[in-house]
């Protein structure tokens, strides 16, 4: 069921991707692109700039990862073969990576970027009354971020894709269930974190087929997989949601540091609820921040 009646279906945006962002700048901004006190606010917060959990040697696994075809590295996105090349250049682009440095670090200015970006388009698609489905693998981090869009985006009149429950497929005791419109998995007791394709195709199936998804990892690969427009929170050890970016896919990647505590992404609010004309750098709320523009085939 939706929280509101369905109106038109939002219109699709087809926005030039703006140049990748220069890697090794995380943390240290640049003589473009979103201004200084969001990016620092962002950095301060350990949501950009140097990571706090993911050095070189752990994203460099990431990337084999997804190469070798691992199942769960694909995050349930069928993007078929993939070289380490076409990966690292994928997060160069979505994220500000730097392949050479000793430290694993994410560009403020990519994650600037992408939310003036995800800003403009959930405010266009809430206009015109979109069907938005959101969820979280996070949610010890992420659920009250993706709580916070969920609210915004019914007070500009998008209707909500929601479920009371929705059971999962295989052995272990999960469901899905909906806390402040945004869908996580339990196993009746606690809320649980993962990272793979767990409850994706479930969670699309009880919701129906939404006009634009808020979500990470294995529900954002779901909903690539289903050709479904996406705004992904992804860190760097989620590769696969920057390939398919990379590869034209309706995929917008915003690149954050996924398990910080839920505070942390005050910094991520605070610029998603500024007006985009009024933000830090105007120019910086067009395109899409990632590759990939919204509506690419």
């Amino acid at each position: 069921m939706s929280r509101r009646p369905r109106r038109n279906r939002p219109p699709r945006l087809d926005l030039p991707s703006p140049p990748a962002p220069r890697p090794g700048s995380a943390g240290t901004g640049g003589s473009s692109g979103p201004g200084p006190s969001a990016r620092r606010a962002l950095v301060d917060a350990h949501v950009t700039g140097a990571h706090h959990r993911l050095g070189r040697d752990a994203v460099r696994h990431a990337i084999r990862t997804l190469t070798t075809g691992d199942r769960r590295a694909l995050l349930g996105a069928d993007l078929g073969p993939c070289g380490v090349d076409e990966v690292r250049a994928a997060l160069v682009k979505s994220h500000g990576w730097d392949p050479e440095s000793p430290r694993a670090a994410i560009d403020p200015v990519a994650t600037c970027t992408a939310l003036r970006a995800a800003t403009v388009r959930l405010r266009e698609a809430s206009a015109a009354g979109a069907r938005i489905a959101l969820a979280t693998t996070r949610p010890a981090s992420l659920l009250g971020l993706a709580q916070w869009v969920a609210g915004d985006l019914a007070e500009r009149g998008a209707s909500l894709l929601v479920a009371d429950a929705a059971s999962l497929e295989g052995p272990a005791r999960r469901e899905l269930w909906w806390i402040g419109d945004v869908a996580v998995v339990t196993d009746g007791e606690s809320v649980l974190a993962h990272d793979a394709a767990v409850g994706g195709h479930d969670w699309l199936f009880a919701v129906g087929r939404p006009d634009l998804v808020v979500a990470d990892r294995g529900f954002a690969g779901a909903a690539v997989r289903a050709g479904i427009e996406t705004i992904a929170w992804a860190d760097l050890d989620a590769p696969a949601l920057s390939v398919a970016a990379a590869r034209g896919r309706p995929i917008l990647v915003v690149p954050v540091a996924e398990q910080r505590p839920a505070s942390a992404y005050d910094a991520v609010i605070r610029i998603l609820d500024e007006p985009p004309e009024d933000a830090d750098d105007p120019g910086a709320s067009r395109g899409t921040g990632s590759g990939g523009g919204f509506g690419a085939a």
